[in-house]
Order: C-alpha cells, then structure tokens, then sequence
C-alpha cells in the first residue's frame, strides 16, 4: 500500500513537471524578425508575356517624339545593321541636356571626393582666420558701447548746463518785463488818463501782472534748488513750467498794452510819451516771446540728444549680439572644417551622385527620343519622310525587313506598354526547346493603337529574333523584354520597402529592435528596390515579422 502512495505521488510530481516544462514552451517572448541584409546586386525590370512564332513582316519605326526631320541616312533598298543611325531629329537642346547631366555628375562626383578627403590645412586655417576676425570685430563692438556712452554723458551734461542756464537767464527777463509793467501802470504822468475809455483793462492788467509775477517767483525757487546733478525729470519739468509762466508774463504784457491803448494824453502825458510807454511793452513782448523761443529749443536740444543716444546705443548693442553671433557660427565652421565627414552626409552626396546619373540616363532616353536606330540587320523597304519634313505620330517614318524572317507578336496589358520602346532587348524561350535553351531578340514594333481582350486594353508588341535557327513557326514563345537594368547597386527586397505619408522607408534591426530608415528609392527590379540613399550595405532589414 505505501509503494503505491509513492507511486501516485511520483507520477503527480512528474505531471506536474511536465506541465511546467510545457507551460514554458508556450510562453511567448516577444515577435520573431525575419531579416535580409542590404547587398549590392544587378537589378533588372522586365515585361512578361506569351506568343506565338510567326513569319516576320515589315517593321514600322518612328520617332517617340513628333518634329522636324534633321538628317536622313538611308534610302529605300539600303541594307542596314542593327544600332545603326537611320534618321534623326534636331536633338540640340536634348544634346545640352545630355551635356549639362554629365557636368552635374562630374561636380557632384567632385564633391564627394572633397567630402570624403575632408578638410585642406588651407581651408582649416582659413576657418581659424575668420574665428580671429570675428572675435576682433566683437571687441571693437564693445568698444564701441563705451565710447558712444561717454560721449552721451559728456554731452548731454553739456545740455542739461545750457538748459539750467537757460532758466536761469529767462527768468532774469521775465522779471524785467514786469517791472516794466510796474513802470508803465505807475508812471506819474498817465494817472489821471490812465485807461480812462476803460477801467476795468486796468484791473485787469494789475490782476494779470500780479499772477505772472507770483509765477516767476515759485519757478525762480525751484530753480534755484537745480543743479547738474538734478534728476533730468525734475529739470524738464522746470523747463515746461518756466513756459507756462512765460505765456502768463506775455499775457501781462498784452493786458498793460490794452491799458495804453484806452489811455488819452494830456497836459502831463504828452502824446510822444504815451507812443514811448507802448513801444517799451512791445519791447518786451518781443524779448519774452524770444525767451519762449529759448527755453523750448534748450528743451529740445537737450531730450532729441537723450533720444539720439538711446538709439546709438541701442544699435551698439545690436552690433555686439550680431558680432557674437557671427563669432559662434564662425566657431562652429572651425569645428566643423576640422571634423571628419559623417557618414550621413557621405550617404546624402552618394544619393545626390546618383540621382545625377539617373538625370543622364533620363537625358540619354529622351536624346534616343530623337533618334531612328535598327532593331535588328535587315534592309529597307519604305522611306515616308525626308529631311525638313514634319513628322507625326501616327505613322512610321520608316519601314523595314530583318533577315530573321520570324518574330513573335504578344499582347502587352495597358500598365506596361509605356515602358516597352522599340529596340529592347529581349530574352526568348520557346517551350519546343524547354527554359533552358534562351534566344536573344529584340523590340520590333509596338503598335499605336489599342487591341481589346474581354473589355480589356492591350497594345501588340512585335518581337524579332537575332537569330531564329531551329526556330519554326507556330512555336509557344515565352518573351522577357528587359525595361531597365542596372549593376552593382544597392538593393532589398520588395516587401521591405513600405510607405506612409507619401514616404517610403525600411525597418533595420539594431540591437534586436527594429528601427524606421527613411528611404529615397531607385529602380524597381523583378528581384528587388534598388536604395539610394537610408541604408547601407549590410544592414539587416526586416521582411517579415512573426508574432
């Protein structure tokens, strides 16, 4: 009985390992990355289709461009060879395109090379020049704010003195001028006429010369107690109070002329002393209101001064950031000339060298636009233009037969057709001879207008062998025309590549994490994505993930 406890206990326990053992097992860890690295490779986009082999019949050829026809080099009956000049366009402007490409990449080439053997001790020190520069401009701009500011306050104590002196001189007149209306409302001889048409002008005048005199006497205190050292607030301050009380002696003056003018003669103010009264309060009008004049312009010339230094030193100050900031970018320049290239701007002047390529090929193309070439051997048989004459589209310009009498003509879908041009090279496998055996041919012909297959749209596209041989008629045909294609280039495979935003990028594994490369992207090949720029040989790229 007690082995068999142990028995049940043994087998619970190892049930329980078991479980254990399996529960570990299914216990996930995290995704599964599957990767392939980035490696150059040649890429090539092609076109598939099938046909049938047929007897070969006249090939058309055009321009992809309609123009005026520049030179025609062959005539009806001329045996040609294949790639040889047949007729051209005007091709000048595609020429200086073709031109204008190659010098761009010859610049761009250069500017890799300089960026890869990194800075000349001529160009550093160039940079260690402008550093010093800068830096001595920066000095002479502080400097600058010194001498502006003691010149400020050398001047502006100038004014300040003139405006004191100023104050203290008018008021010196303004006690004049109303001791000259004292003299003139107390003279002995006018009493008895004074301003006898009108009594009240006299109380008038006496009230007027009264508060005027009062004023004098409080901004004579106040200024009394200035000095250079005064607050510049409290002098302007005197200086807009001493104008007010010049207005107030002016009024005093017209008041006591008003008297004189409601005064008569007499035996005792004869009229030649009344004319004399009047001219000596006109006189002092004259010389208060020249008084006015001198204490605004003492004012302004002193706060248009405070005004102008403000600005000086504003603009001082402005020099002295704009130079501090021309020292830390020229700093920064030093740095920066000093420093080996980074290995994102290699890759950014790579992409750039063959985004320059891709424009010369694009050149090329459109120089071959312009241009008639043989598909194939063969001879002449149509000749529908001349030199001078404007072609069309629509119809060939020339006509001819290959010595190949076969060819095969396949159906071509709408989205591809574009990018089939006649003279394309094409591989050919007919299913008599099996995959193995491939023959060479060539874009004979592609047929302007549209053929429908089941509402579908296709173009018909002839294909002509180089050498048909053991080729007959009626043969299954396999055709691969090659688009594009191009060697030793960077390349990953398609479903790596993915889009967001109108941007393409790759996920690379770093560390067992993936991380996004923004991506510029190249030819799109039957194998792969060619790269320009993101990435760089080796790097794994993540295809698939497994959850």
């Amino acid at each position: 009985m007690k082995k068999f406890k142990k028995l049940i206990w043994l087998i619970i326990a190892i049930g329980i390992v078991v479980a254990g053992v399996f529960a570990l097992r299914g216990k996930k860890t995290g995704p599964e990355y599957v990767t392939e690295p980035v490696a150059r490779a040649t890429l090539s986009q092609t076109v598939e289709a099938t046909g049938k082999v047929a007897s070969a019949e006249r090939i058309g050829l055009n321009f992809r461009t309609a123009d005026r026809v520049a030179t025609m080099n062959v005539d009806v009956g001329d045996t040609v060879r294949a790639g040889q000049l047949l007729a051209q366009l005007d091709a000048t402007a595609f020429s200086s395109k073709v031109t204008d490409a190659r010098a761009r990449i010859a610049q761009e080439q250069a500017d890799y090379e300089k960026l890869l053997a990194g800075a000349t001790e001529e160009d550093i020190q160039i940079a260690r020049d402008t550093v010093t520069q800068k830096e001595l401009a920066l000095i002479s701009a502080r400097n600058s704010i010194g001498t502006i500011a003691s010149t400020r306050d050398t001047q502006l104590k100038n004014f300040k003195e003139a405006a004191l002196n100023t104050l203290r001189s008018e008021i010196v007149v303004a006690k004049a001028a109303i001791e000259e209306i004292n003299n003139t409302l107390n003279d002995p001889d006018a009493q008895q006429t004074i301003s006898v048409t009108n009594r009240n002008a006299l109380k008038t005048a006496k009230e007027s010369r009264d508060t005027a005199n009062t004023r004098i006497s409080e901004v004579e205190g106040r200024v009394d107690e200035l000095s250079v050292d005064s607050e510049d607030n409290s002098v302007i301050g005197e200086l807009d109070a001493e104008t007010d009380m010049l207005e107030m002696v002016i009024s005093a003056l017209d008041d006591a002329l008003t008297v004189l003018n409601h005064t008569i003669t007499s035996v005792d103010l004869t009229e030649s002393k009344l004319d004399t009264l009047k001219n000596n309060i006109q006189t002092r009008q004259t010389t208060i209101n020249a008084s006015k004049v001198s204490v605004q312009t003492a004012k302004s010339n002193w706060t248009n001064k405070i005004v102008f230094y403000e600005e000086e030193l504003a603009n001082a100050r402005d020099a002295v950031d704009a130079a501090e900031a021309a020292v830390q970018t020229a700093q920064s320049q030093l740095l920066s000339t000093q420093s080996p290239p980074r290995q994102f701007e290699l890759n950014a002047q790579q992409a750039r060298v063959q985004q320059a390529q891709a424009a010369l090929q694009l050149a090329l193309a459109n120089l071959g636009d312009a241009t008639i070439r043989a598909p194939l051997d063969g001879t002449i048989t149509k000749k529908h233009y001349e030199a001078g004459e404007q072609t069309s589209l629509a119809s060939p310009v020339l006509e001819m037969i290959g010595k190949a009498t076969l060819e095969i003509e396949v159906d071509i879908p709408e989205s591809d057709v574009a990018k089939v041009i006649v003279g394309q090279p094409v591989r050919i496998t007919l299913d008599a001879f099996g995959d193995d055996t491939e023959f060479a041919g060539v874009v004979s012909f592609v047929d302007p207008a549209e053929t429908l297959i089941q509402d579908v749209v296709y173009y018909k596209v002839k294909v002509a062998f180089s050498d048909s041989g053991r080729v007959k008629p009626g043969m299954t045909a396999n055709v691969t025309i090659v688009i594009d294609t191009k060697d030793d280039v960077l390349s990953v495979p398609n479903r790596a590549v993915k889009s967001r935003n109108g941007d393409k990028y790759v996920e690379v594994l770093e560390n067992g994490m993936p991380a996004e490369h923004t991506v510029i992207l190249g030819l799109r090949g039957d194998e792969g994505i060619e790269i320009l720029s993101g990435v760089s040989e080796g790097d794994n790229v993540i295809t698939f993930v497994k959850e």
